[in-house]
């Protein structure tokens, strides 16, 4: 029964949201420091969480540095990316994603970013 679960999203809902991400991310890699918000797991604990990353890896994505994004967060080029679709209004009106695909594409994020700031 898990194994068929799924999680429906309502696309539509996601275009307001793909302006900011895709529109921040261009505006961020055009600052002159580096702003992001920090993860609060990694504050406290230095151990990062399954998203860290994605702010450096969409403002490498708005500047146009493809390989600094992937070092950073390679989840960040999926989000970029059906953002775009998002905004091209391309997407469906509803998308039923496997919550198994999900949870396995969190995972791999975390056990990147775990390596990548070396806590494996």
């Amino acid at each position: 029964m898990i194994a068929t679960a799924r999680y429906e999203v309502d696309c539509h809902s996601l275009r307001v949201p793909a302006v900011g991400l895709v529109f921040g991310g261009i505006a961020l890699a055009h600052l002159p420091s580096s702003v992001g918000i920090p993860c609060p797991l990694r504050v406290l604990t230095g151990v990062p969480c399954p998203f860290c990353g994605l702010t450096t890896s969409v403002r490498a994505l708005g500047g146009g540095h493809l390989s600094a994004a992937v070092r950073a967060a390679p989840l960040g080029l999926v989000v970029f990316a059906a953002a775009i679709v998002a905004l091209l209004g391309l997407m469906p009106e509803r998308v039923r994603l496997p919550i198994p695909l999900l949870a396995a594409a969190v995972m791999a994020e975390w056990v990147f970013e775990l390596i990548r700031f070396h806590v494996l």
